[in-house]
């Protein structure tokens, strides 16, 4: 095992409005799964929001791999397995231009909290049980204060607009595969030392677990 540095790690968000494309046939179970659709101006690297195949593990975020104007591989989407038949669904494409660069200077992934339910009485007024809900978790980004950097200013139009976006993490300038999650954000607050630079720190809700594809 060879332990990676951060040095080429990078961090991207959706602002932008995706290319909505229909699927031309039913993907092609395997590992990766391929889909076939008519696009132009993809690129490998791209975030495909697939739905509608009726096969669970297609029918999420997924990382574009092998483009081509027919069709694409979702990389690390191994659907060999699944018992379902897939059929053609719907892709939502973020192309390059529809992401910004985020600059933070530190990131942390909080894994969800298991949610109980009270169920007390009078014997047990501490009685639980599981929840068959549970929550995904959070992300948090911290970084410093600039207006005039596009990816501060992508983060306060996140939070601003509370609406669902999609996060992805280069690794090692994309050899170690990326990191994706579908996010909103909750709530942008700062930090004002009395020495040192003005610093922020935004936490996203994850609505579903973060994925590593390789």
């Amino acid at each position: 095992m060879t332990a990676q540095n951060t040095i080429n790690v990078s961090f991207w968000l959706t602002t932008g409005s995706p290319t909505a494309v229909a699927m031309t046939a039913a993907p092609t179970k395997g590992d990766p799964t391929k889909v076939e659709v008519t696009t132009t101006g993809g690129a490998d690297g791209d975030v495909a929001v697939v739905s509608n195949t009726n096969l669970s593990r297609l029918d999420k975020p997924q990382i574009v791999s092998d483009y081509t104007e027919s069709g694409f591989d979702c990389l690390g989407c191994n659907t060999s397995k699944d018992s379902d038949t897939g059929k053609a669904g719907d892709v939502k494409l973020y192309l390059a231009s529809d992401m910004t660069k985020l600059c933070p200077s530190s990131f942390t992934d909080n894994p969800g909290s298991p949610s109980t339910i009270n169920v007390g009485d009078f014997c047990d007024p501490t009685a639980t049980i599981a929840s068959a809900v549970q929550d995904a978790g959070t992300m948090e980004l911290t970084g410093y204060v600039d207006i005039n950097s596009d990816s501060y200013t992508a983060l306060y139009d996140a939070a601003e607009m509370y609406d669902q976006r999609y996060l992805r993490i280069n690794l090692n300038g994309d050899e170690q595969g990326y990191l994706i999650a579908p996010v909103t954000a909750l709530a942008m607050n700062w930090e004002i030392p009395l020495e040192g630079a003005v610093a922020y720190t935004v936490t996203f809700v994850k609505s579903s677990a973060t994925r590593h594809l390789f």
